[in-house]
């Protein structure tokens, strides 16, 4: 007997949830482990890394570590996870630091007030420090052959740093009522989100040991995949709501700020979504994907519609 193609895809599709909402739960719990309790001292500190990283996320970022190791054949699972938890411990510290008001001043963050309305800005600032450095210990230690885990730290630490996510926010402050131009929009787009997302998938191929073809090959896809959720970013900053989107919207176009939607327009930012979506799909299917990363992508492209 045939499946009807209808069926089929509602069974993928079906498959493809329970398998997120099961990675998602085992990267949630393994976060409230790594983080130190809100009981130890000081207090305040810890309670402010716990409130800003448990309880909100979509894991994005360590479900496609998690799942580029499995494409890479999962010889270290549990190392893969702790990598994932490393890579949201630092995009949580960005949060904090990009809803300060010194940055972007945001005071709602996944539906809830930012961390320095709950803890004010002197710990949240500390807040942030911490979980980037916490980031490094987990990654550190998570447990798989050391040059792999070497290769994962490195990798990291170039996104990061001044070439790629905080030279990437600095270019964004700077720009600012600036004229914009192609060349900033895709600068500044490539470099806030879209390495932190490349090195994801990267990371996950390095801590199962794959050749430098395969992790190159695994970054670039990423970078598209990467590229497009920063768009539709934007996108939701324009069209988007609050309880979908959970923090403040309308703020871009107020402030000036150099985005992919206000220079191209909202079709051509759905264009270039679907097409950067579609070459990392055929790249990463490609690769031997069974699926999973390629209905991640989809999911990634269809926050936009």
């Amino acid at each position: 007997m045939t499946i009807p193609a209808k069926e089929m895809s509602e069974v993928r599709s079906a498959d493809f949830e329970a398998r997120f909402v099961e990675d998602r739960r085992r990267v949630e719990e393994r976060l409230a482990v790594l983080l130190a309790p809100q009981s130890e001292e000081p207090r305040s500190l810890h309670g402010a890394m716990r409130y800003s990283t448990l309880d909100g996320g979509k894991r994005l970022r360590a479900i496609l570590c998690m799942a580029a190791h499995s494409l890479c054949g999962d010889p270290h699972r549990e190392s893969a996870l702790d990598a994932g938890c490393a890579i949201e411990c630092l995009h949580a510290y960005t949060l904090i630091h990009d809803d300060l008001p010194m940055i972007d001043n945001d005071d709602f963050r996944r539906g809830k007030p930012s961390c320095h309305k709950r803890y004010g800005e002197q710990v949240a600032l500390m807040a942030g420090d911490a979980l980037q450095a916490l980031a490094f210990e987990i990654l550190a230690g998570c447990g798989a052959p050391a040059p792999s885990v070497a290769e994962a730290v490195r990798i990291l630490s170039r996104a990061a740093g001044s070439r790629f996510l905080v030279g990437g926010q600095v270019a964004d402050i700077e720009a600012g009522g600036a004229k914009s131009t192609e060349e900033l929009v895709r600068f500044i787009h490539s470099r806030k989100t879209g390495e932190l997302i490349a090195a994801s998938l990267s990371i996950g191929a390095a801590v199962a040991g794959a050749d430098d073809g395969m992790r190159l090959r695994m970054h670039e896809i990423g970078r598209a995949v990467g590229f497009a959720f920063q768009i539709v970013d934007d996108i939701l900053d324009v069209e988007g709501s609050m309880e979908k989107v959970g923090k403040t919207l309308r703020k871009d176009d107020k402030e000036g700020k150099i985005t992919y939607p206000a220079h191209f327009g909202i079709e051509s930012s759905r264009e270039a979504v679907s097409r950067l979506i579609a070459a990392a799909t055929s790249g990463i299917r490609e690769l031997g994907d069974d699926g999973y990363l390629q209905s991640i992508f989809a999911s990634i492209a269809g926050r936009s519609s």
